[in-house]
């Protein structure tokens, strides 16, 4: 199999650009799943994306190759992930709750999942994240009169928080699921802020 047909963004699932990207924009991210798959999207800007391939973290050589063969690529298709995503068995939503980190080079991909779950067991040794989540969850499900004073008053927290999605590739469900819905209440807390914002 040519390193090429990994690509999961073909021309069924490609779309016409209303511009053409910025090369300086070009990067390659890694998302990581729970059963040691890897995504690997080449990045064309925030809209667009030029690669989508779904191997094992362990597939070592291969995702050589894909890191080599995207980096050195000139995008001729672009697409969006979610219409990509329908081509693997992962959907756009699952996507956003898996751990990611930019990829320079094959040795990263390994690199920065180990990085993450020592960051996982560095800040689950002291036996006190569990409480700190739940408590951050209770307080940001609060339902404000005023969501956008209300995300300017935790906006420190909010920060701090999504700063943390290593807590993603956490070994512990508990963990990984309170995480999750933290990840998502700060998603809905901004969204309304930019909903009340534009009113």
């Amino acid at each position: 199999m040519k390193v090429e047909e990994y690509n999961c963004l073909t021309a069924d699932t490609a779309c016409v650009p209303n511009y053409t990207p910025n090369p300086r924009h070009r990067c390659i991210q890694a998302y990581y799943a729970l059963n040691n798959d890897v995504i690997l999207i080449g990045v064309a800007d925030p809209c667009y994306i030029y690669w989508l391939s779904v191997t094992k973290l362990d597939a070592d050589a291969i995702n050589r190759q894909i890191v080599d063969c995207v980096l050195k690529m000139e995008p001729t298709l672009l697409g969006h992930e979610s219409d990509v995503l329908e081509k693997t068995a992962y959907t756009f939503e699952q996507l956003r709750s898996f751990y990611s980190a930019p990829v320079k080079q094959a040795d990263d991909i390994i690199l920065h999942l180990q990085e993450a779950k020592e960051r996982c067991k560095s800040i689950e040794t002291n036996g006190k994240i569990f409480q700190q989540l739940r408590h951050y969850l209770k307080v940001l499900s609060y339902e404000a009169a005023s969501p956008a004073a209300f995300y300017r008053k935790h906006k420190s927290q909010i920060t701090r928080l999504e700063a943390m999605k290593y807590l993603y590739c956490s070994d512990k469900p508990e963990i990984r699921d309170l995480y999750e819905q933290l990840d998502k209440c700060c998603a809905n807390l901004y969204n309304a802020y930019m909903t009340e914002a534009r009113g």
